[in-house]
């Protein structure tokens, strides 16, 4: 085998080595769990929720749903999982939607798949306002 029929070789093999771990990175089970059976409380005067109170804005909550207000003043929560990869979604006040920055996913204020490659919703929860705590539920 000479020089360039070896480094031919290199470049084949390194090339299957990159596509084999781009196939395997689109793998389905990467995509955390919705939570379920949640029964969440968020305190709005804490400094971790205290955007919650600017419409437009939004939160990750530590049990992966992400809560926002709309620019109505209405409160939405959805799972904050891509369910196309996994990667953490953003909320969108303007176009009162949830999108995801790796590759162009888009949900509804209610979860549902507007566009991009995510297959499936993602999870919607209930959202009661009392005063200055939200309660999550679903």
């Amino acid at each position: 085998m000479d020089r360039k029929e070896f480094l031919s070789q290199l470049g084949l093999g390194a090339v299957g080595l990159v596509l084999f771990g781009c196939m395997g990175a689109c793998k389905k089970d990467s995509v955390p769990a919705s939570p379920s059976n949640v029964n969440l409380t968020l305190d709005l005067t804490s400094s971790a929720y205290a955007t919650l109170l600017t419409p437009g804005k939004f939160a990750y909550t530590n049990n992966g749903i992400i809560v926002a207000q709309t620019l109505t003043g209405t409160f939405i929560a959805v799972s904050q999982y891509c369910t196309h990869q996994g990667v953490t979604v953003n909320y969108n006040a303007t176009a009162n939607d949830f999108y995801c920055t790796a590759h162009g996913s888009v949900f509804s204020a209610t979860g549902s798949v507007v566009g991009g490659p995510a297959g499936s919703a993602l999870k919607q929860y209930t959202v009661i306002k009392t005063g200055n705590t939200l309660t999550i539920t679903g």
